[in-house]
């Protein structure tokens, strides 16, 4: 490995950090865009600086949407990331899709597919979120320690002063409509 050079993945951007002529210096790339250069005083500040910038333009879109993202919106960022979601995750919104009123505890949706207990299907359904989140940032609700939670971005509800095993997830009607419009519901 290259410690004078390193090139990551991040938030579906590319980072690159880098020592060139004696500095350090860093790229973000959103496809074949170039959003921004920095320079830092080594290889991991510049990577750091890196994903600070990507950070804080998902906070800014999110900041600047007065509405929750449409149906529409929600189908091309499913159309974005549906070949690298696992079956499990797609058999996840299936269950929710067809749970009474669209209504489901994490419980139900480990049953539905074959989780152990809620605790896998919260991972689970939260990283399906969160892939969701890097397509079209929303503000979300945070945790105690200030983390997102990512299942918000395919459903409301998630009664707090309970259990998580029996909090109750509403799918976000728009969720709904893009899972009909893509054939996710069958």
């Amino acid at each position: 490995m290259n410690k004078d050079r390193i090139i990551e993945p991040y938030r579906r951007h590319k980072l690159l950090s880098t020592l060139h002529e004696g500095k350090y210096k860093g790229r973000v790339w959103k496809e074949k865009e170039l959003l921004t250069e920095i320079e830092g005083e080594s290889i991991d500040d510049v990577l750091s600086k890196l994903r600070n910038f990507v950070d804080t333009q998902f906070i800014k879109t999110a900041e600047s949407r007065e509405t929750a993202p449409s149906a529409e919106r929600y189908m091309k960022a499913f159309q974005t990331i549906i070949s690298d979601l696992p079956d499990s995750h797609i058999s996840m919104l299936k269950a929710h899709y067809h749970a009474p009123n669209q209504e489901i505890t994490a419980t139900a949706l480990a049953a539905a597919v074959g989780y152990a207990n809620y605790g896998a299907a919260n991972l689970q359904y939260g990283t399906l979120g969160k892939n969701l989140y890097e397509e079209l940032p929303i503000i979300l609700p945070k945790r105690s320690d200030g983390s997102l939670i990512f299942t918000y971005m395919l459903a409301t509800g998630g009664d707090q002063d309970s259990s998580e095993e029996f909090w109750v997830w509403k799918m976000r009607p728009e969720v709904a409509s893009a899972i009909e419009h893509l054939g996710l519901n069958i």
